[in-house]
């Protein structure tokens, strides 16, 4: 009898933390939804394809911080995804998720890490792009695998935000 009782408050106890951990989890994400609207899904015109990769999406953190991960919008799921950088911006098509469309006028940086919140790799391994939301700053790390396409990625990404700032300039 007593070895049932302390499987009930073991369970009760159990049950009362994952509900917590759900709670804590759900707040996060409604906070955060109300600091910025929702990532597009698709770019408004894709012109054209100028890299693509299959990649691994890590997470979605504050620009200043990638130790905080974002959860609005399902962006802190990790999984597979597609990522696919057009002449207008960057589409990472995850598996099991909605899409991510970051659209050029948006992307601020891209450069390379080798950690982000519970992931950690070769040096240069994880590809950080960096983007603004209604002004709040983001960063999206990828794990693209193949080198040759993180460097195709990279590049690319780095061609639209120069062209970006040579924009700004002539305005």
């Amino acid at each position: 009898m007593a070895k049932q009782i302390m499987a009930i408050i073991s369970l009760s106890i159990f049950a009362l933390l994952a509900s917590l951990a759900v709670r804590a989890w759900r707040k996060r994400s409604y906070d955060q939804a109300a600091e910025f609207t929702a990532p597009l899904e698709a770019l408004e015109f894709f012109g054209e394809v100028l890299a693509q990769a299959k990649a691994f999406y890590v997470a979605t953190t504050r620009g200043t911080n990638h130790l905080e991960r974002i959860n609005a919008y399902g962006l802190g799921a990790r999984g597979f995804a597609q990522v696919l950088v057009f002449s207008e911006g960057l589409l990472i098509v995850r598996q099991g998720e909605r899409p991510l469309a970051i659209e050029r006028a948006q992307l601020t940086a891209v450069e390379f890490s080798q950690a982000t919140i519970d992931k950690a790799v070769e040096p240069d391994g994880l590809l950080s792009v960096s983007w603004y939301q209604d002004s709040v700053s983001l960063a999206t790390q990828l794990r693209i695998v193949e080198t040759g396409d993180r460097k195709a990625v990279s590049s690319a990404l780095k061609e639209i935000i120069e062209s970006n700032k040579q924009r700004e300039v002539i305005k």
